[in-house]
């Protein structure tokens, strides 16, 4: 089989990655290395679902291939683990994940032109970079439908992590999902209290989710990262409230105190990326991964059942919440319903 192993670098020291992973000279066809972004692995979001796409990729092409991955701690590391992955010259593609690593890499690609890279979450146009980025604002509106079929208060709450474009499209589709059903519903947004650290403040987040769910709002979506997590930790002390987690399906965390998930769906960007060196279909360019490229999506909402298998009346017809969130995906594919991405 193939192999998806750790490597790193010393801070002080530059060690070459094959002694650091302990390897000799791979038998596989073909060599990967993903950089992941800051929180690493175990976040239960964003990398641990970068991180499923390279187990489905080494079930899929077993003893072809072989990853090595790192785990930068600090902004600052991108740009080294960027080129020392890139010097090594043996890797078909490296993978980078995170907006944060744009501006090292529009720094790195230049001295290998070489080097094929993957930027997942934001866009750098140049040949030898594959850009992907995602519709979360369809996959947003799906959960904002589902907030608006739930609330017993008319009452939402969004927690970003930052006032930015990619965040902001979180928010945008949650309004627009909401107002969708009842354009009546009010959301309130707010950020992670610090912003030095907005992705990894869970007893941050956790406050501000009690200040919300304080003034009558009944669920909130987390759009936060770690920092989400605190509001999960709130909804789960609360009392008829909710939240709504995201990237990943974060249901399982609080068992029916997690209405749903936002599914950004990472993993299909990774295998995407290692299926087309394998074929031999990949090329650089910018690609957009919205409902119809199953790129963005909505939990099963196992752990939620009865809610979504309610009934609810919505234009003077009734069907269960879930068969209106089908009703409003095949709306959204068939462009019947167009997202924007700013919010209102």
């Amino acid at each position: 089989m193939g192999k998806i192993r750790p490597v790193g670098l010393t801070f002080i020291v530059l060690i070459s990655i094959i002694a650091l992973s302990g390897c000799t000279e791979s038998a596989a066809e073909f060599e990967f290395a993903i950089i992941f972004a800051t929180g690493g692995l175990g976040d239960k979001s964003f990398n641990d679902a970068g991180y499923r796409g390279l187990e489905q990729a080494e079930e899929e092409y077993g003893s072809q291939i072989n990853i090595d991955y790192v785990e930068p701690e600090t902004i600052p590391e991108f740009a080294t683990f960027q080129n020392d992955l890139a010097s090594e010259g043996k890797y078909d593609l490296i993978i980078c994940i995170g907006f944060l690593q744009t501006t090292a890499l529009n720094d790195t690609w230049k001295d290998y032109p070489n080097q094929k890279f993957v930027l997942i979450d934001d866009v750098l146009t140049h040949e030898n970079i594959s850009s992907i980025t995602f519709k979360e604002h369809e996959g947003s509106f799906l959960v904002g439908a589902m907030a608006a079929m739930t609330t017993n208060t008319s009452k939402l709450g969004f927690l970003g992590g930052l006032d930015i474009y990619l965040i902001n499209k979180f928010l945008a589709g949650y309004q627009q999902g909401a107002a969708y059903i009842d354009p009546l519903i009010n959301v309130t947004s707010v950020y992670s209290p610090n912003p030095t650290n907005p992705w990894g403040d869970a007893a941050g987040g956790k406050q501000v989710a009690e200040t919300l769910y304080s003034q009558g709002i009944d669920v909130v979506y987390a759009a936060a990262g770690g920092t989400g997590v605190g509001v999960f930790q709130a909804a789960d002390e609360g009392t008829n409230v909710m939240a709504i987690g995201v990237d990943s399906d974060q249901d399982y965390l609080y068992p029916g105190k997690i209405l749903c998930s936002m599914l950004k769906k990472v993993e299909t960007a990774v295998f995407s990326s290692v299926q087309g060196i394998v074929d031999g279909t990949w090329s650089g360019g910018h690609t957009e991964l919205g409902i119809a490229q199953d790129g963005v999506g909505i939990s099963d909402m196992l752990y939620t059942q009865t809610t979504a298998t309610g009934d609810f009346v919505f234009g003077g017809t009734t069907k269960t919440r879930w068969e209106w969130i089908l009703d409003i995906k095949a709306k959204i594919v068939a462009g019947t319903i167009i997202v924007d991405d700013e919010p209102t």
